[in-house]
């Protein structure tokens, strides 16, 4: 006993710095797991206003306000409005496509392509994200707000929307499948053949609780897992 108390006297200050190294790793680590949990949990969004809507005119396409003001005049083969509370209009024409505000601004012109995802499966008066857009560059593909901040750099070759999941979306990287949600987080790592929505359905909380079926090829065959939430 005598020899520990002489230890940790001779050795006080390399004991006290060992302890606070201690505690800010233990810190960090904690940290890092409350962050990747409160990343992974999310809501739906609600359109509580609906400020614009498409307009259509002899089969050509604009946007007008909640005014009826023609804010896109109706001079494109379609047009796309994934969130009426906010002024970003996908505008389609001549197969280019063109990312306009209410002001006739062009958006998010450093990508080299900028659309909406579509929801699929759920019915719905919005069928697309409408928290996110997918963004290329450089052949891969990433997600944006629709501030224009980036929540993943481009590293997939593709991202759509899983069935009967909104804000929650099917990625493709080095040729294997996985699931992020809207905030980027990893849900579901990209090392599968095939991944779809179990298709669980409930009143309350309608396809939330849903999990996922993964496929693998392995000799022909392919093999099953359920993932639940």
């Amino acid at each position: 006993m005598e020899k520990i108390l002489n230890f940790v006297k001779n050795n006080k200050i390399i004991l006290i710095i060992l302890a606070i190294v201690i505690l800010i790793a233990i810190a960090g680590v904690s940290m890092y797991f409350f962050l990747d949990y409160q990343k992974k949990q999310y809501s739906l969004t609600e359109v509580s206003a609906y400020n614009y809507y498409a307009l259509n005119e002899n089969n050509k396409y604009g946007v007008i306000n909640i005014y009826g003001d023609v804010v896109i005049e109706p001079i494109y083969d379609n047009i796309k409005i994934p969130n009426p509370e906010k002024d970003i209009f996908i505008c389609e024409k001549d197969n280019n496509t063109t990312i306009l505000n209410e002001k006739n601004e062009e958006l998010f012109t450093q990508y080299d392509e900028v659309n909406a995802i579509s929801i699929n499966g759920i019915v719905t008066s919005i069928p697309y994200e409408k928290t996110v857009l997918k963004y290329k560059q450089n052949d891969k593909y990433g997600l944006i707000n629709y501030e224009g901040k980036v929540i993943t750099k481009p590293i997939y070759e593709e991202i759509t929307g899983l069935v009967n999941k909104e804000s929650e979306l099917l990625v493709k990287k080095d040729g294997k499948y996985g699931v992020i949600n809207a905030k980027g987080a990893k849900l579901i790592e990209a090392e599968y053949d095939d991944i779809t929505a179990d298709g669980f359905y409930s009143e309350e909380n309608q396809y939330a609780l849903s999990g996922y079926i993964t496929k693998i090829k392995t000799r022909g065959w392919i093999s099953f897992w359920v993932y639940k939430l």
